[in-house]
């Protein structure tokens, strides 16, 4: 008889759609970035997130062990001041009976080059597509993740530090793409287009790079760095339609932000 068989694939199916939605099920509450690597003395901001990834109201914070690093509260957000290398510490967030916790690496000296200074969590069951720079505008992201799911493609909106501005389904049965009033500082990316300017020397500088590294690309792109501007931690580096601006951290010398400017005639 057919019908046992039919049951089968009927109760495959059941459970795989079942696996497919708990899969994409998002966390109700999330820390960004959910791992960062500092050197002894540095200080990065965390924040709590919920299921659309904007931030978390009345969250409480804690870290453990307390000892190597120094804990402070701003509002809705964590800053980790790191006292004490060759060490880690667990940041918690807890906010309506949810908990989440983000890794903490500290180091004794300065982060060695391509150092991966922050990391954000994966959406459940999702995989990163793409990386992209935002177009600067005041107030708005520094860069868009996107991320293939299993039910859709998603738009996240990061800061350069690893902070998660908000989210936006833009494919798949649950997509969204009406825009809906936000604060003025968390804009939806109909105000902040994906940029895709090719060839700029911003796309190739990441942070952790030493002065040396970003010299060479310069170089290999025919711009000049003067002596002093190359001993300053600011540098703003012009090409054809674009504007390089990057910051370097001054006791390490590594690229800590960049911006790139599209520059319109």
């Amino acid at each position: 008889m057919a019908w046992p068989h039919l049951f089968l694939f009927m109760l495959f199916f059941v459970n795989a759609f079942s696996a497919s939605a708990a899969m994409q099920e998002m966390p109700a509450l999330a820390v960004s970035p959910g791992k960062a690597t500092l050197s002894v003395g540095e200080t990065r901001t965390f924040r709590a997130v919920g299921k659309d990834g904007r931030p978390l109201h009345g969250v409480s914070w804690s870290i453990s062990p307390e000892g190597p690093a120094t804990l402070a509260v701003n509002g809705d957000e964590a800053s980790i001041r790191a006292g004490q290398g060759a060490t880690s510490v667990i940041l918690t967030a807890r906010a309506d009976g949810d908990s989440a916790e983000a890794t903490i690496e500290i180091l004794s000296g300065p982060l060695p080059t391509g150092t991966r200074i922050w990391s954000v969590d994966h959406l459940p069951g999702c995989t990163v597509k793409s990386m992209t720079q935002a177009v600067p505008t005041a107030n708005g992201p520094d860069l868009y993740v996107q991320e293939d799911c299993p039910n859709g493609a998603f738009i996240r909106a990061m800061t350069s530090d690893g902070r998660e501005m908000w989210r936006k389904q833009i494919s798949g049965p649950g997509a969204n793409l009406a825009v809906r009033p936000v604060p003025k500082a968390e804009p939806e990316p109909a105000a902040h287009p994906l940029d895709f300017h090719p060839n700029s020397i911003c796309d190739g500088i990441s942070p952790g790079m030493t002065k040396n590294q970003v010299a060479k690309l310069a170089n290999g792109s025919k711009l000049q760095l003067g002596r002093q501007e190359f001993q300053g931690n600011s540098w703003s580096l012009e090409e054809r339609g674009s504007r390089c601006t990057i910051s370097f951290d001054a006791k390490t010398g590594a690229v800590v932000k960049k911006r790139k400017i599209i520059v319109t005639d």
